[in-house]
């Protein structure tokens, strides 16, 4: 098993968190192993390729629009900006909180950063 990701530097005060420049109009799934249940990911497999996850920023908690309402809203996506080993930077969420009985979490690669 490999270390845990190391963590990229903290933006500067006032400076929004960064944003990938491609984002995939439905986010696609991706199989993803995490040290811990709450964490980034270790490394995800996507279109078959590994990725080995060196850095690993996260989460950030995206809440659905519950104003729309309905039956039964949308799950809460926790967002990574993550590296992997040759460099790449991809934006993934985790949707649903781990819990300790009940399905796995499902993950997604949602963008791509330059």
């Amino acid at each position: 098993l490999s270390r845990a990701p190391e963590s990229w530097d903290p933006p500067a005060p006032g400076h929004p968190p960064l944003r990938p420049l491609t984002l995939f109009e439905t986010p696609q799934p991706i199989e993803a192993m995490a040290e811990m249940p709450d964490g980034p990911p270790l490394r995800f497999r996507w279109r078959r390729m590994l990725h080995d996850v060196a850095r690993a920023e996260g989460p950030e908690r995206i809440a659905p629009e519950w104003w729309l309402g309905g039956t039964a809203p949308p799950p809460t996506r926790d967002y990574y900006r993550v590296e992997d080993s040759q460099g790449h930077r991809f934006w993934l969420f985790r949707e649903d909180r781990c819990e300790t009985e009940g399905p796995r979490p499902r993950w997604f690669l949602h963008g791509l950063f330059a």
